[in-house]
């Protein structure tokens, strides 16, 4: 296997790692390029840490081309993450004024096409609206994650650059070896 082959293989880990590390930052607070990078530099130990995958290949790296390493370790080092644009979810208003939208249709209908009396319009108007409610907040909630996910889609597109200048250099030193 090629040191660039081996290289495709441990970034792979280390993309895996910060995605999750990018998710559950997600989770816990708005994923700002601070907390990005805050996230993806946690991850970024995983290459200097001789006992995972990524530093036992910088380390054996290091015994074939002790320049490139030092690069590399320097670009590891020094990640920054530019601010992705934020991605809008479906507002909270949003989903109450579906389900008052949803009342008020209801209401007419109770009203003006069926003739029912108050309690029957009462009925009318809430039976709508405790239907839409718990559907809109389960639409709002998926639309929440798809924003979250297309946010970390952004911050992952930023590491592919790191990946290409380390390909890079490892192309370079294996030109200059030959």
């Amino acid at each position: 296997m090629t040191t660039n082959q081996e290289f495709e293989n441990v970034w792979k880990k280390f993309m895996v790692l910060c995605h999750a590390k990018l998710w559950e930052k997600s989770k816990q607070c708005r994923l700002t390029a601070a907390a990005a990078e805050m996230s993806v530099k946690d991850a970024a130990f995983v290459w200097f840490d001789q006992y995972e995958a990524c530093g036992q290949w910088l380390k054996n790296l290091e015994q074939k081309q002790p320049q490139a390493v030092g690069k590399i370790k320097d670009i590891l080092e020094n990640i920054s993450l530019e601010e992705a644009p934020e991605k809008r979810s479906f507002p909270d208003l949003g989903v109450l004024g579906v389900a008052a939208g949803g009342a008020a249709a209801g209401i007419g209908v109770g009203a003006f096409v069926l003739h029912l009396g108050t309690v029957g319009k009462l009925i009318s108007a809430v039976a709508p609206a405790a239907a839409l409610y718990p559907a809109m907040k389960s639409y709002q909630k998926s639309d929440k994650e798809r924003a979250q996910m297309e946010t970390i889609s952004e911050y992952l597109a930023q590491m592919d650059l790191l990946k290409d200048q380390i390909s890079t250099i490892l192309e370079q030193n294996r030109a200059a070896s030959f």
